[in-house]
């Protein structure tokens, strides 16, 4: 009789364990169905069903628009133009160039600043901005540009300003006349570069420019020279020196050959004559 009680006993024990657990387990269950915000707080079903509705959570979803605080970066102003009105009156524009031949610099400053253009040109050719050019004033020539000078205009045998201030050695005015335009490679009606100028008179630091700029040391002019002949035939060391490392092919005299053509012609047509009196 005792025992039958005791087990009873274990019996009860045993089914209050199994509903304590049930219980739990569906406070556990429920606990973890319920969406719960940042705070632990529980969402209302309304929030819920608008998130589950893809039209409203796709206009939730939607990253709201910032506002930038940062400063926008002032843009630089442009230079504007300079509009210039010139004055036509030929005789202030041979007066400019008079006073350019006699180094009258701020009389000349003062019609360019008056709208006298400078592209005066007198019976021998001479215009403002090629004694400018020929004299090494740099600043003059910089003056001229500024104030509509034609940096284009060539002279006789068609000679170009590039081409004098290499013949007087000008280095800083013929970058400044490359860097305004000017064609380094553009050559004479004989087919004179540059650069076969600058190596006829030996100045070296123009010869160097020029190789940097892109001339080829390889052309030739009409007598068949290239930049190296010219420098060999006079004998000017230091450019033979920087020619020699970028000059590809020789350097033949076609004048030369052309004497030998022209004789050997000569002497055939002379023989046709001796024959035709037979």
């Amino acid at each position: 009789m005792i025992r039958y009680i005791s087990l009873l006993r274990q019996l009860h024990r045993l089914t209050l364990y199994s509903i304590l657990l049930l219980s739990f387990s569906n406070v556990h269950a429920e606990q973890h169905s319920v969406l719960t915000d940042s705070e632990g707080q529980p969402i209302p079903q309304d929030v819920i069903q608008q998130l589950l509705n893809p039209k409203t959570s796709s206009r939730l979803n939607k990253p709201k628009a910032t506002t930038n605080t940062v400063a926008p970066k002032e843009s630089k102003p442009q230079k504007k133009a300079i509009k210039r009105k010139y004055v036509n009156n030929p005789v202030l524009e041979q007066e400019l160039l008079e006073d350019m031949k006699a180094g009258r610099v701020a009389r000349v400053k003062q019609l360019l600043r008056a709208g006298i253009r400078p592209n005066y040109k007198n019976y021998k050719g001479e215009t403002p901005l090629g004694i400018a050019v020929s004299r090494g004033w740099a600043s003059m020539v910089l003056d001229l540009l500024e104030h509509g000078a034609d940096i284009n205009e060539k002279g006789a045998r068609g000679v170009t300003l590039l081409h004098i201030a290499s013949a007087h050695g000008m280095i800083d005015v013929a970058k400044i006349l490359v860097k305004n335009g000017l064609d380094p490679s553009q050559t004479t009606d004989k087919n004179w570069t540059p650069l076969h100028i600058a190596a006829r008179y030996g100045h070296w630091q123009l010869v160097q420019y020029f190789i940097s700029a892109g001339v080829d040391p390889d052309i030739r002019n009409s007598d068949g020279k290239t930049a190296l002949g010219l420098a060999r035939h006079l004998r000017h060391q230091g450019v033979i020196k920087m020619l020699s490392r970028v000059t590809r092919v020789r350097s033949l005299d076609f004048s030369k050959v052309k004497k030998s053509k022209k004789k050997k012609h000569r002497k055939t047509a002379s023989k046709k004559r001796n024959r035709s009196r037979k």
